[in-house]
């Protein structure tokens, strides 16, 4: 969706692209949530929803318009939206899933539709980026839900 990819660019240009200006913290749900290491949401909590929300259309190669593939802790470390951006995945996945634009319910021909995270989705996810989007808890996940092409 080029509506995606231009939503990207307008987040990436709104709050620049300097490492220092890419982390926005005034999620309520993690705020204090980032510096506490028992509350620390690991990447297989984070992975999970990933996996059964974003892979969707997420996957190798993206389908429905999607930007890029998110189908390993590599690809949300990855810069966005371009090569040299050094902005990355997971900091514009935390302003898009803020403002509750991922995942994108608006298209109606995507099959299965696509469902909004649960607010308890979201605020994993966001507590997960919220901490720097790091690989707390090792990379060996499973993959709880199977979609076509989510192979790494």
């Amino acid at each position: 969706m080029l509506l995606l990819a231009l939503f990207a660019g307008c987040i990436s240009s709104a709050w620049g692209c300097s490492s220092t200006s890419s982390v926005h913290n005034d999620d309520a749900g993690a705020a204090g949530v980032a510096g506490e290491a028992s509350n620390a949401v690991s990447w297989c909590a984070a992975y999970e929803i990933i996996n059964c929300s974003c892979q969707q259309c997420h996957q190798n190669p993206p389908l429905n318009g999607a930007p890029i593939p998110l189908l390993t802790y590599a690809d949300t470390q990855a810069p966005f939206p371009m090569p040299t951006s050094e902005e990355k995945v997971w900091q514009t996945m935390q302003s898009v899933i803020r403002l509750r634009f991922m995942p994108y319910t608006a298209d109606k021909t995507v099959m299965p539709p696509v469902k909004p995270l649960t607010d308890e989705q979201q605020n994993t996810l966001l507590t997960w980026l919220a901490q720097g989007a790091k690989d707390e808890g090792g990379l060996d996940c499973p993959q709880t839900c199977a979609w076509p092409n989510t192979s790494p």
